[in-house]
């Protein structure tokens, strides 16, 4: 957006900030870095930072905004992207929402303008004490598709059969299935054994798993707790 000017791009893992303070450095500063690396990086970053500074920005949706080091005067601010990132594409950061946090209304009030002048929907507000949770929430919506992934591969290749080709059979089924979980409530849409309680058959499949790694039993055995308590 022609409202902001990138100052500068500095790698997190850089020797020196210094460049920071030229000419009073940025308005405001947003680190990017693995979210256990946060606070040294912040650290480091304040070290050099000019006068100008008034925002400082992490982007671990982990991570209260306090984990940023402290300067009066200065907000700070942890703004989180509800997207996946599996390659660099700047169209991602468009038509999705952001998970905002901070103690500062100020940096409340940037956030919404910021997150509208990207192109964004909205942002949701969560309390700090509650990020790591709504960390595992999107860690479920998006790595388990993966493991889902995992699965097909894996149980594919035992069956003899190419996990492309599978993929491709029953991608209208996982779309479909995608599309009933995002539009109504879990419950209601439960098909398959458990939800005819026909428990001979999910017999059957604990059977068949035993020749399957340890890991997929735990998870389908996981799978079956989880709606049995939902139901």
């Amino acid at each position: 957006n022609r409202k902001y000017k990138l100052f500068a791009h500095l790698a997190a893992r850089s020797i020196s900030f210094a460049e920071l303070s030229i000419k009073g450095g940025p308005d405001v500063i947003l680190i990017c870095a693995k979210d256990d690396e946060i606070a040294h990086v912040a650290k480091n970053v304040m070290k050099s930072a000019g006068k100008n500074l008034q925002l400082l920005i992490h982007c671990a949706g982990s991570h209260e905004s306090t984990i940023l080091p402290f300067r009066k005067g200065i907000s700070r601010l942890t703004l989180h992207p509800v997207q996946t990132f599996a390659k660099a594409d700047d169209s991602l950061i468009k038509n999705i929402y952001y998970v905002v946090s901070t103690k500062d209304r100020s940096a409340r009030t940037w956030a919404k303008k910021f997150v509208t002048d990207l192109g964004g929907k909205g942002v949701i507000e969560i309390q700090g004490k509650d990020l790591p949770l709504y960390h595992v929430l999107v860690v479920f919506a998006s790595n388990f598709t993966m493991l889902i992934g995992a699965s097909i591969e894996i149980f594919s290749k035992s069956l003899g059969i190419s996990s492309i080709k599978m993929k491709k059979a029953i991608a209208p089924l996982m779309q479909k299935s995608l599309e009933n979980v995002l539009h109504n409530d879990a419950a209601k849409i439960l098909t398959g054994p458990l939800s005819r309680k026909d428990y001979s058959t999910i017999m059957q499949h604990r059977i068949a798993l035993r020749s399957q790694p340890a890991a997929l039993r735990k998870i389908y055995e996981g799978f079956v707790a989880l709606t049995e308590e939902i139901l």
